[in-house]
């Protein structure tokens, strides 16, 4: 009898890194018609943020995408006067994609409470790096 040994090799492979920012609501006064820049409104933002794999050495916060300067950067471009979700969102990718490390984003921006009839109305868009 032949018998030959198989070796299987076990490579375990990342098919995809993402961070998640789901659900974070924040104030602000956006809007084309007049009623709705009078008085702040609430926004929900839910993010899927897709980044290059990663070695991570776990010892140093600009190893990794930090979930918390993308925040503060949807507060600090919330303070500019707009008046469309799409701009918002625009303006939001082209800040958080200065991150080389970052390839891919998800952002779905909504508004719940314009229209009474309905949870909410919103906007959602995808971007990659080409």
């Amino acid at each position: 009898m032949n018998n030959k040994i198989i070796k299987i090799k076990d490579e375990i492979k990342t098919s995809e890194e993402i961070i998640h920012i789901k659900n974070l609501i924040l104030k602000t006064k956006l809007g084309y018609y007049p009623k709705e820049k009078k008085f702040s409104q609430k926004l929900i933002f839910n993010l899927k943020i897709y980044i290059i794999k990663n070695i991570y050495k776990d010892s140093k916060l600009k190893d990794v995408v930090d979930y918390d300067q993308i925040v503060i950067i949807i507060k600090k471009i919330l303070i500019e006067n707009i008046n469309f979700l799409e701009t918002l969102a625009e303006k939001i990718i082209n800040k958080i994609f200065k991150d080389k490390r970052i390839i891919k984003i998800n952002i779905k921006i909504e508004k719940p409470d314009v229209i009474s009839e309905c949870d909410s109305v919103g906007y959602e868009i995808t971007k990659e790096r080409m």
